[in-house]
């Protein structure tokens, strides 16, 4: 009885995670919101009949995608089986969220490079593949702006500096796909922390994201690729560069919103007031780098009390 149901398991974490693939890339744009939940499943089933199981999982997706879809469907479901095979193998092991969620990352942002080189065959191909569709979106969005009447000298000043800002988003590719599969892999262990809330304690240093603070020696990442831009830089240095400087502002975004998430817990802000205030943040630029300052500035100010107030875990969620 117990072969049979992992056997079922097996099959339905299979049938789950294929299904959600296929479905995300097969119905954009919104099909791409199942996509971060592709791994879901392995997981999940990895997590309750051990790494091996899991592994088994995506391993035969691999198979499966690769006979009736191809090669280049299979290749990019790699994504998710790393990032499957990766929760798997540190969850428990890695207990600071932060080196999880970067370890998971890199192994995807890895992979991710070889399949497009495998697909393009060179970086200048993806570059120009990629500078022709950020293109095509710009003029779609363009027309809409027209259609929706905005004014002739905001249209003209956007398509006076498109050619900036599609070398601008080409520049900042590496460091954007970086924090995307970032976003991904910090879904998942959300969503195994819910599911499993008695291992809590056993896989993760801290009990609520509220209590959550970046490394202080971050810090330093974040001085050095900033005033790294001021300075006459190689190109491949400049470039590296403003992607570390965008990767780090992403860690002390993440900080500041932990603060910010702390007080509303603390005084009971409702619910409404706080959604609103998430969706200017996230909307508003002058807001959102106001909370990558609160961020910066919670190293120094430590508005929480984390390393001030000897807390139990209760207290200080």
């Amino acid at each position: 009885m117990q072969r049979l149901e992992v056997i079922t398991r097996f099959l339905l974490a299979l049938a789950l995670s294929v299904f959600l693939f296929m479905s995300g890339i097969s119905l954009p744009p919104i099909g791409a919101l199942l996509l971060p939940f592709v791994a879901q499943p392995v997981l999940l089933f990895g997590v309750k009949y051990g790494i091996g199981h899991g592994l088994g999982v995506v391993l035969v997706a691999l198979l499966v995608l690769a006979i009736f879809g191809g090669t280049e469907l299979s290749l990019l479901y790699g994504v998710f089986a790393v990032l499957a095979g990766a929760l798997l193998a540190l969850v428990g092991r890695l207990r600071r969220v932060e080196y999880l969620v970067v370890a998971a990352a890199t192994a995807m942002f890895a992979w991710a490079l070889g399949v497009a080189r495998y697909f393009f065959g060179s970086w200048a191909a993806l570059a120009g593949d990629f500078r022709a569709g950020v293109s095509q979106q710009f003029a779609a969005a363009t027309r809409m702006q027209e259609q929706l009447g905005f004014s002739k000298e905001s249209l003209e000043l956007v398509k006076e500096r498109m050619p900036q800002l599609i070398d601008m988003t080409l520049q900042l590719l590496p460091g954007l796909l970086f924090l995307t599969f970032a976003i991904v892999a910090l879904i998942n262990l959300l969503s195994l922390r819910r599911r499993f809330p008695e291992r809590r304690s056993a896989w993760f240093a801290i009990e609520n994201f509220r209590n959550w603070k970046a490394p202080e020696p971050l810090v330093w990442g974040l001085i050095a690729s900033g005033f790294s831009l001021f300075f006459p830089l190689a190109d491949l240095a400049r470039l590296i560069a403003m992607n570390l400087l965008l990767i780090v502002g992403a860690f002390y975004f993440a900080q500041g919103l932990a603060v910010i998430a702390f007080f509303f817990h603390k005084n009971n802000v409702p619910r409404f007031l706080r959604g609103i205030t998430y969706i200017l943040i996230v909307f508003q630029q002058i807001f959102t780098l106001m909370v990558v300052g609160l961020g910066l500035f919670d190293l120094w100010g430590d508005f929480r009390r984390l390393g001030k107030d000897n807390l139990t875990s209760s207290q200080a969620s």
